[in-house]
Formats: structure tokens, sequence, C-alpha cells
């Protein structure tokens, strides 16, 4: 889930930019700005293109999951190693082959011989249209993680889910097939040639992959049982679905997250009416805003909130549609014995602090290992950058079998009040 700017005066500053940069070009006219924008335009179309054609759907898809079907060296480097564009198999709700892309990062430093540990990555809301697929970016920005995962000599892993960048239908927020997807690049990592990737992964996921990585967590023993699965790491994670919607519903965030999740949950629930639960501006914007990228999406959901009202009529909790598919896509806690590390930046104003506290305070009593770092001024965009080095160290320590410290045994309270259910 993306961090929403709600501020007025940016949204003015942001239209004056636009008028300054259209009268900049009325002024300038073509001359020589407009012979190197040509030249940028016809560089651009020919990656654009070339990217199509690595996105299309396979002909053939092999069916064992894991399955590596094309690759190719990313434009730009990263600190410590070097990564690869991938397209994978991953299987639909129906156990049938699909083809899914992704990352895959490989570390510059020998192999050990019991092979590499792996780092599963899970992004974030960043929009439903073919060109928001993280794997598609040309250029690459520090993410906190990254880097000293590559350091310490892990293969990294990075989906991008089922439905994105490869076409197919959305599975925003669908919490089997973002598992499924999860496990099944970690098979991917392993048969890349040249990976030396071993069975010891940690899951790392934030906002609604942490939504994602929990769900990775319940069902990866089943999934892959050849793997061994040491541990779960969250931030800012989607995880109490209702207690962030009863809060949110009618914010600038229910147009961000509405559209996704009405564009992948009649998918996976076709005896669902979720339009019910619409305003009528929601019906009518649904549809372009779930073709937008997060960032695009934002701006039209701030000023849509401001002038049109609420995406939804009423709390969608209230519709049986949305409260019976939010209670199943709702991730369960970990398996039993498998530690967990949970981030939470407390200016988050989308996954807000108080539902990751519900989810402490449910989850420790349960029996759950959970390392809560609770982080005070950071947002919801920057927590997985702000508690990537620690997730990292966290992760080094259950691959080495240091046993965790739990915030739960402490009896550490959140230090925020939970929200409401």
């Amino acid at each position: 889930m993306p961090e929403v700017r709600t501020g007025s005066r940016w949204w003015v500053t942001a239209l004056a930019v636009v008028g300054a940069l259209s009268l900049i070009a009325g002024v300038v006219g073509v001359g020589v700005v407009g012979v190197r924008w040509l030249a940028f335009r016809s560089a651009d179309q020919q990656r654009i293109e070339a990217q199509s054609a690595f996105y299309t759907v396979p002909e053939s898809i092999p069916p064992t999951p894991g399955t590596i079907i094309r690759s190719e060296p990313l434009e730009y480097s990263v600190v410590g190693g070097r990564g690869f564009r991938v397209v994978y198999t991953s299987l639909d709700s129906a156990g049938a082959p699909i083809a899914v892309s992704g990352r895959i990062f490989l570390p510059d430093t020998p192999a050990p011989a019991g092979g590499r540990r792996v780092l599963a990555w899970a992004h974030g809301t960043v929009g439903l249209a073919a060109s928001c697929a993280p794997s598609g970016a040309t250029s690459y920005t520090t993410t906190g993680w990254l880097e000293p995962a590559l350091q310490r000599g892990w293969v990294v892993t990075a989906t991008d889910y089922a439905g994105l960048g490869i076409p197919g239908p959305s599975t925003y927020l669908v919490g089997g097939q973002e598992a499924r997807d999860v496990v099944y690049s970690v098979r991917a990592a392993r048969a890349f040639a040249g990976s030396a990737a071993g069975a010891d992964w940690v899951v790392f996921g934030a906002s609604q992959g942490g939504h994602a990585a929990l769900w990775t967590a319940h069902e990866a023993a089943q999934l892959a049982p050849e793997l061994r699965l040491r541990g779960v790491a969250v931030a800012v994670p989607a995880a109490e679905l209702a207690a962030i919607m009863t809060v949110q519903w009618h914010t600038v965030a229910g147009w961000v997250i509405g559209p996704d999740a009405l564009s992948a949950w009649p998918v996976a629930h076709p005896d669902r009416d979720f339009e019910a639960a619409l305003s009528e501006s929601g019906r009518n914007q649904a549809g372009a805003l779930s073709s937008m990228c997060v960032a695009e999406g934002t701006v039209s959901a701030l000023v849509l909130n401001t002038v049109k009202g609420s995406f939804f009529e009423a709390n969608p909790l209230s519709d049986p549609a949305w409260s019976a598919t939010v209670e199943e896509e709702t991730p369960p806690p970990p398996p039993a014995g498998m530690p967990m590390f949970l981030a939470q930046g407390m200016a988050d104003k989308v996954v807000l602090a108080g539902s990751n506290a519900l989810l402490q305070n449910t989850w420790c009593p349960r029996g759950v290992d959970i390392t809560s770092l609770w982080l005070p001024t950071v947002s919801h965009q920057n927590t997985s950058i702000v508690a990537g080095p620690a997730v990292v160290n966290w992760a080094a320590d259950r691959f080495a079998g240091v046993p965790a410290v739990s915030t739960c045994s402490l009896g550490v309270p959140a230090p925020v009040s939970p929200l409401p259910r």
C-alpha cells in the first residue's frame, strides 16, 4: 500500500510546475530541446518495444513451478552483485501453470559449500498497469535491504506477482496467489544458472508485500517442502485488513486501494457482487484508476476524494461481499515456531500503526514469536528502507540458528493503541 500525500500546498505546487513546464515548452519550441527530446523518445521507444517482447505470454509454459522460462540482465548495476529480469512458472488457484515475471539478484562473492541463503522480497502496491511491474524498471535506487543481503552473499528474489508484468488477471491482495508466486520465485532462483542457491530462505515484504509474506509463511511448507523457510519479516504489513479498512475507507487511501482490490477480488470470488458497496463516483472511476501506476493514481485519488467524496458509499465491511472477502484474505499467523520480524513506521498514514499494534496484541497470546521494531517519525514508504539493515541482520541470525529475541516474551507493549476491528 502506497504512501499518500494529502497536503493542499503540494497539489498547488504540482499544478504550478506543470504550468511552468508548458510555458517553457511553448517559448523554446522544437529547436535543440525538441531534437534532444525526439532522440530520447526514439531510444525510449526501442526499450519499450524490447520490454514488451520480454513480457509477452509464452506460447508454452513449463508445468513445473519454479522453471525459468526466459531471462535477461538488468540495465543497471547494484551494490554487491548483479541482477536479472526473469520469467518463471508459477501456478494459479486451479493448479495450472502460469508465467510470472520478476527479478533475481546474484552476489559477487564466491558461493559457500552448502549453497547460498535466499532472501525473497515481496513488493508493496505499485499499481496494476503492465508498466508498473517493478522488474520493468531501468534504473536503481537504494532499498536498504538488497545491498546488505548481497554483501552477505545471499541470492535475492523479487517477484512481480501474477498479472503484473506478464499479462493476466489481477491478483492484488489475493493471499494464496501471492504466496505461490513468492515461493516459486525461490525455486526459480535455485534453478537459475550460476546462483548456487540453497534451500534455506527468509521472506521479507512491505505493505501489500507484508500481506504476501505472511501468506507465504502460512503456505510455504505445503507448496515447496524441499525448501526451509527460516523466518518471515514484514514492514508496515497490510495484515489487519478489517481494521485498516474501517479507518481508511472514506479517505484518499480508499481511492488508491479500493480500485485495485476491485480489479482482483471479483476474479478470485466471481459469485460476489463487489460494486454494490461503491459510490456512484467510485463505480465511474474505478476502471481508470486501476489502469494507473501508484504515483499517478495517488494524485488522481487526492483530487477525486476532494471533489467527489468517498470511493465507497459506506464502510465496505457492512457489505457481505467485501466483509467475507476481507475475512478470507486476512493473513493468518505464521506456523508455530516460525520467528517473525515486524517493522512499523509511526508516521504511516496508510497502514496505520494502530493496525499492527492490534496484530501484535492478538498474535502474541497465540504463541507467535514477534520481534517488533517501532520507528518514530518514519513514513509508510520509508519503513522498509529504514528497517532494511535490521531485517538483514535478523535474517542472518535465523540462518545461523540463533534464537530470536521475542517482543512477546519480553512483554513489551506496542507504543500506540490498537485499532478496533
